[in-house]
């Protein structure tokens, strides 16, 4: 017998160590009580979900995380730097190490609305080419957020100058009302645009990865660095041209030759070494690590001196702002 089989044997008959866990701020379809952090967690711990927490999973939707004293995970899906003078532990999309602290981890990879996207995506260069007769139409762009980065209507426009671009979410609709469904609206389509809300050297959400997964040609912008995750031969990097007309030629230069158009449906989304497998190990090691250490050496943030005084200005100007939010309501009643 191995010692690592020995190991499992051992670790299956020992008690599991119990956990007082709670997740606020997160995104509107993510459910506290039955999520992909909690599945994570059950697998190796008695999991008790609790008003009074010994770790703290929150995201951007809230500041509520500054009333719990516990150890605080910060997990984001949006274009925003984790704070670690007020947590301990942060998941998010900066390229960067510190420590045992942060772990880089693009939203996608986890939330499970684009698991099948992913997969998609994973397997899109082994298309037959009766999929590609349903590609009838030029360009797609579904988005319904439009407070975003200018240049994305800027893209939108350049690209509209040549082929009229179909417009199928809430924002700058033209086609008489928002699809109801992203990947089948995506599929007709030849080319579309992903774009980011905004620009971040990592940020990259669904966006790419959507667009892949309906085996279209993505015309990306967002994260300068996105080739260091995604093949870019299977995309058009909108990062590696001067000018949105430099872009422009590049999407007329693909769209009027067949055999470049078809090169690059061939080409994988992900490099070789890519392993979704991995990547979940990746993010298991970094949970437990947090988890199975004494609970009072988990702690990382500065609690005492400067770190308590940061945290409290952090509370008094959020006491101000819920302040001004009342005083708002009152006087547009």
């Amino acid at each position: 017998m191995t010692h690592s089989s020995f190991d499992v044997r051992i670790s299956k008959c020992m008690p599991m160590k119990t956990i007082k866990v709670k997740c606020i701020g997160f995104w509107g379809a993510f459910d506290p009580r039955d999520n992909f952090i909690l599945d994570l967690l059950r697998k190796r711990y008695q999991v008790e979900l609790s008003d009074e927490p010994e770790y703290l999973f929150y995201s951007t939707s809230t500041e509520d995380f500054l009333d719990y004293d516990c150890v605080r995970i910060f997990y984001t899906g949006e274009n925003v730097c984790p704070d670690f003078n007020l947590c301990d532990y942060a998941i998010g999309f900066e390229r960067m190490t510190f420590a045992d602290r942060y772990l880089r981890r693009p939203f996608y990879l986890d939330v499970p609305m684009y698991r099948e996207d992913l997969d998609r995506a994973m397997h899109k260069h082994e298309f037959r080419m009766e999929d590609l007769k349903e590609k009838t139409e030029f360009c797609s762009f579904i988005y319904s957020n439009k407070e975003s980065d200018p240049f994305r209507d800027q893209l939108l426009d350049k690209i509209n100058s040549y082929k009229e671009v179909h417009s199928g979410g809430r924002y700058r609709n033209n086609i008489g009302g928002s699809v109801d469904d992203k990947f089948a609206y995506q599929w007709k389509h030849k080319f579309s645009i992903a774009s980011e809300n905004s620009y971040h050297s990592g940020y990259s959400t669904e966006k790419l990865v959507q667009s892949l997964a309906a085996l279209t040609i993505p015309i990306y912008w967002g994260d300068p660095s996105i080739a260091r995750d995604f093949n870019e031969k299977a995309f058009i990097n909108c990062h590696q041209y001067d000018t949105l007309d430099e872009i422009l030629e590049r999407v007329i230069e693909i769209d009027q030759n067949e055999e470049l158009y078809l090169k690059m449906l061939r080409e994988p989304a992900f490099y070789p070494d890519f392993s979704l497998e991995e990547k979940r190990r990746e993010l298991e090691e970094f949970i437990y690590h947090i988890i199975d250490q004494p609970y009072e050496k988990a702690f990382r943030k500065t609690r005492y001196c400067w770190g308590a005084i940061y945290e409290a200005n952090a509370k008094r100007h959020r006491k101000m702002d819920r302040m001004a939010e009342k005083l708002l309501k009152i006087f547009h009643r």
